[in-house]
C-alpha cells in the first residue's frame, strides 16, 4: 500500500508501523543506498510519470521489514513492507544493477549503481531475510 507521508500524522505513521515494525536507531545504520525508483505497481507508476525528474529512493529498515521513501514534487510517499511478505529479484546490466521488490499490493523496481551490490544485498538480507 502505497502512503502520503508528507506530513506528522500520528495516526498514519501508527497504521505504516503497524504494517513494518518500528523503525531502528539511528546507529543501527537503518538507511540503504541511494536508489532510483524505476518501476512500480500503477499507482507508483503514476506518480512517477507525474514529473521528469529522476525519482530517488531509499530504504529504511524497520523491525520487521522496511519501508520505502521517495518524493514527488514536494510530497513525501512511502511503501511500508512487512519481513516474509516480500519477494526479491536481481538484475544486472553494464551501467546499472536492479532490484525488484514483489509483494502483493505493491511492486517496485529500483537501480542502483554496480559498486554498490554488497551494500544494497546487506541491506535487504537484514531487512528482509536471506533470500
Amino acid at each position: 500500500m502505497l502512503w502520503n507521508l508528507t506530513y506528522a500524522d500520528p495516526d498514519r505513521w501508527a497504521e505504516v508501523y503497524a504494517i513494518s515494525g518500528k523503525p531502528l536507531p539511528w546507529w543501527k545504520k537503518s538507511g540503504s543506498p541511494r536508489l532510483r525508483l524505476l518501476d512500480g505497481s500503477a499507482e507508483v507508476q503514476a506518480l512517477v510519470d507525474e514529473t521528469s525528474d529522476v525519482k530517488w529512493a531509499n530504504l529504511q529498515r524497520t523491525q520487521s521489514g522496511a519501508i520505502l521513501y521517495f518524493r514527488v514534487r514536494l510530497e513525501v510517499y512511502g511503501v511500508p513492507w512487512k519481513r516474509g511478505d516480500i519477494q526479491v529479484k536481481w538484475a544486472g546490466r553494464d551501467d546499472d544493477a536492479t532490484l525488484q521488490l514483489h509483494a502483493k499490493d505493491q511492486n517496485v523496481t529500483l537501480a542502483f549503481a554496480p559498486g554498490q551490490l554488497k551494500a544494497v544485498q546487506a541491506f535487504v538480507r537484514d531487512a528482509f531475510g536471506p533470500v
